[in-house]
């Protein structure tokens, strides 16, 4: 039988399943805690370390980080505390540091107050990646593995294996899609996508004539028995609602 717990969230009450996030528990009362690395189909990592709040448990408080931390048994749970607020600003500092350039940090800076950067402190060669590995688990999701850490410390940086356009890259381009500051960067032109230093050929679906997807990524859905897709998603949907007859 599923165990139910009572947990306190900013005031309010939530009963959630043992185990639940504190940040799905969050959630579920409209209580917005913000992440970078975090994204709903990924597997959680816990690595930016934005969403931290502070947790009372036993009598005792500390700073968690809510994508990671499970609900165990009561607590009570506050996400606007001026130690939260700091520690989140001193994340914030330090991805910007990194990345000055990258929108959405600008946007985090603003909404926290945060003091114009020193320059001292801003690195040479601004990349726009904040190895929060959005891109790397949703590659190792899709059961590719083209991409992963190298490095340590300020050093470390996110490539393919050796450095070198991946072989089994299908050009998909999920890895862009879910990068929170938009460093992966992809160009298309007529049918040709380019990704990670690779040129993939695109097809179109014969139904609105979009580009929808390359043929490594076809080819791969026939080979896991899936079938080749003969309509982009977009058709497909269309067709689907119109099979539907009212009752």
């Amino acid at each position: 039988m599923t165990e139910m717990i009572d947990v306190t969230i900013d005031g309010k009450k939530v009963t959630v399943e043992k185990g639940t996030k504190i940040l799905a528990a969050a959630k579920e009362l409209g209580i917005e805690i913000p992440t970078l690395c975090h994204h709903e189909a990924l597997p959680p990592d816990g690595n930016c370390r934005l969403c931290q709040v502070e947790v009372e448990e036993r009598g005792k408080r500390k700073l968690a980080v809510a994508c990671m931390y499970p609900v165990r048994g009561p607590m009570e749970i506050f996400t606007d505390t001026e130690r939260v607020m700091d520690a989140r600003r001193s994340v914030i500092r330090l991805h910007l540091n990194r990345c000055p350039q990258a929108e959405v940090l600008q946007s985090l800076a603003r909404e926290y107050n945060i003091e114009p950067l020193d320059e001292r402190f801003v690195a040479e060669h601004d990349d726009l990646c904040i190895r929060c590995g959005r891109c790397v688990r949703a590659c190792e999701a899709l059961g590719n593995n083209c991409l992963g850490f190298a490095g340590r410390g300020w050093d470390r940086i996110i490539v393919p294996p050796f450095n070198e356009p991946p072989v089994g890259c299908l050009g998909c381009a999920s890895c862009a899609e879910v990068c929170p500051t938009g460093a992966i960067k992809v160009r298309e032109e007529g049918n040709i996508c380019e990704i990670w230093g690779r040129e993939f050929r695109l097809v179109r679906c014969p139904d609105c004539g979009e580009y929808f997807a390359t043929e490594e990524q076809l080819e791969k859905a026939d080979t896991c028995g899936a079938g080749v897709p003969d309509l982009c998603p977009r058709c497909r949907k269309r067709d689907e609602a119109g099979r539907i007859k009212p009752v």
